[in-house]
């Protein structure tokens, strides 16, 4: 089996402007020139294909945190936001209100204005 192949092309135009440009830039024959691009070609369009399946694999259960982060993300979620900003009233600040004179009208203290 013959492994050869002649090929005659003709460029015209902007295709023999840009291959001319090549050429003055590479070292090597128009032959040499025409085969690594025929290469880099080959290589772009035709890589291998992978099964999706296979490319979750590197990432699936890869990352870092607990167990059941899945299961339990919601209260993970709350517990960081809380650490950032409060949600629910301390009791510090009661004792704040009360030492200021103030008093937490959300317990029931003090004139409700009734």
């Amino acid at each position: 089996m013959n492994t050869d192949i002649r090929i005659n092309a003709r460029l015209s135009g902007e295709d023999a402007v840009h291959f001319q440009e090549l050429l003055d830039h590479y070292e090597g024959s128009a032959s040499d020139l025409l085969r690594e691009a025929l290469r880099e070609y080959h290589a772009a369009r035709l890589r291998p294909r992978h099964d999706p399946r296979q490319l979750l694999q590197a990432y699936a259960g890869g990352g870092e945190g607990p167990e059941d982060l899945s299961v339990d993300y919601k209260r993970y979620l709350s517990e960081a936001l809380e650490d950032k900003m409060p949600l629910w009233v301390q009791e510090n600040r009661r004792e704040d209100w009360r030492k200021d004179g103030r008093e937490d009208r959300r317990e029931g203290g003090g004139d409700s204005g009734r």
